[in-house]
């Protein structure tokens, strides 16, 4: 039984789950398996997993205004990933860093699912990235990226019914959103005010899944829901501090898209 809870798996729908294999094994480092049809990513010092299911779906193509954003590994040294990873025919942006919050770049599997890198230290503050592989090897599966319009539906998905706990606030208010962090870790924050800076590098560092919330201030349409014949977010299942297993799925999401 866990002691705190954790996602155990975060699932997408992709048309064909064992061309990730070279992807995620080779470029970031994962432990892959064939599961039947599927495709599982895993850190073997975490216990989230990373599940590709085989359906009738186009490549994914992102938009600011879809629901479902990205999944983001946080690592030591971002330039040395980046290297590597450029250096096994991955296509990255630049690395930069982003306002008070992180030192961070992009890139996309070939499936067209986001993904983020984000150092642990802010820019020029990188630490050794040690042996293994240069991604994986120096990185933690560290966020799953959801968009809200509708914040009081977030707060009650991820506090109320998940269970979860808001461990950082940080607000982007010239973009026009702010950044909401959950996690079911007890763990003491350096600093007590949710919004404070000094903690940011340290939540970076934080060995656990976290669901990273991008709330957009300002009104506009719905957003777009996984599926719709792409490739994307099918589903997440966690794990309560009690130790029960849970599933969210899209529709559950839906409250969140305004």
């Amino acid at each position: 039984m866990a002691a705190t809870g954790l996602i155990d798996e975060i699932r997408f729908d992709v048309a064909d789950p064992a061309a990730l294999a070279p992807f995620y094994g080779n470029v970031l480092g994962f432990d892959v398996a064939q599961a039947g049809r599927d495709l599982v990513a895993s850190v073997p010092a975490q216990g989230t997993r990373l599940r590709f299911c085989a359906a009738d779906v186009t490549p994914a193509s992102p938009e600011a205004t879809d629901l479902y954003w990205k999944i983001g590994l946080t690592l030591r040294d971002l330039d040395h990933a980046v290297a590597a990873a450029r250096g096994a025919g991955a296509v990255i942006s630049t690395p930069r860093q982003f306002r008070d919050i992180g030192y961070l770049c992009h890139l996309r599997d070939p499936a067209g699912l986001g993904i983020e890198l984000l150092q642990q230290g802010f820019a020029g503050r990188a630490a050794p990235a040690g042996p293994g592989h240069p991604v994986m090897g120096q990185g933690i599966l560290a966020h799953l990226t959801l968009r809200a319009r509708n914040l009081q539906a977030a707060q009650d998905l991820l506090g109320r019914r998940m269970g979860m706990r808001l461990i950082s606030v940080q607000p982007v208010r010239d973009l026009g959103f702010t950044l909401y962090f959950y996690t079911w870790s007890d763990a003491a924050l350096p600093d007590p005010d949710l919004t404070a800076v000094g903690n940011r590098e340290w939540l970076w560092r934080l060995p656990d899944t976290l669901i990273e919330l991008q709330h957009l201030d300002t009104p506009g349409p719905a957003l777009r829901l996984p599926g719709g014949g792409q490739a994307g977010l099918s589903g997440l299942w966690y794990r309560d501090r009690g130790g029960g297993v849970h599933l969210i799925t899209p529709r559950d999401l839906a409250p969140l898209a305004g």
